[in-house]
């Protein structure tokens, strides 16, 4: 296998803005990083690092990466994963647009230029089968890196702004694609019930089913989750003949 001139490259991509730093065949840094600056004097200390790596990564300094990888420990698909979100069409548009990398093992990273004004992050199992790498501190390997499993390779396209809602909705909360939904439909429904005024229904004796009690709670305005319980009620008052309406 042909070993990367780690030194060189790390140094020509200085011009880029980019970052590199080198790392072992485990994909584990050879040198200290956190919060330091990747310069040519930085390069030039650590050069006998970087000259007998195998492997580089670039620094998430600039630059932020959605990491599919596929039949992992959890067997999960990132591909099939991304493939079922409404943001799929928007993501397949802006990935034909940017830097795209294959990895050795059959997964993907797509590269996007950081904006202003986003709150960048890591967030593993974003997906199941795909991380976001964003924080200054993480990294990605970079193309010509050798691993057992083969060469990390790359297209000829530079990192682009990523363009729609999909990097804005990353971002915007904490947890995972699933969890905001959550979060997303929580609000929607904190919204609609804010002003909502359930004083016209009537009092039900009785503890009853979780039906029964959902009702109870959204008539008390004590809500455990509001969605859950607001489905409950509506279902129990449609069974129960109860009209909800003021």
């Amino acid at each position: 296998m042909t070993k990367i001139n780690a030194y060189d490259f790390a140094l020509l991509a200085l011009d880029s803005g980019i970052q590199i730093i080198p790392l072992n065949e485990n994909k584990r840094p050879l040198v200290s990083f956190g919060n330091v600056e990747i310069t040519p004097i930085f390069i030039e200390t650590y050069k006998t690092y970087y000259d007998n790596a195998t492997m580089i990564a670039v620094l998430c300094r600039g630059v932020w990466c959605i990491d599919i990888d596929v039949n992992h420990g959890d067997e999960a698909n990132g591909f099939a994963s991304l493939e079922s979100i409404p943001f799929y069409n928007e993501l397949d548009k802006n990935a034909n647009e940017t830097m795209i990398q294959q990895t050795a093992s059959g997964g993907m990273h797509i590269i996007f230029k950081k904006r202003e004004g986003i709150d960048y992050s890591q967030k593993i199992n974003y997906l199941p089968g795909v991380d976001i790498k964003a924080n200054d501190n993480n990294y990605f390997v970079y193309a010509g890196s050798v691993t057992t499993k083969g060469v990390y390779t790359r297209n000829e396209l530079p990192p682009k702004l990523y363009e729609g809602d999909f990097e804005k909705g990353i971002f915007s909360k904490r947890g995972n694609y699933y969890k905001q939904m959550e979060d997303n439909e929580t609000q929607k429904v904190n919204e609609i019930l804010k002003d909502y005024d359930f004083s016209h229904l009537p009092q039900l004796n009785g503890q009853g089913g979780r039906g029964k009690q959902a009702y109870q709670r959204i008539i008390d305005g004590v809500w455990e989750s509001r969605n859950n319980d607001l489905f409950m009620a509506v279902s129990y008052a449609k069974v129960k003949n109860i009209s909800i309406e003021p």
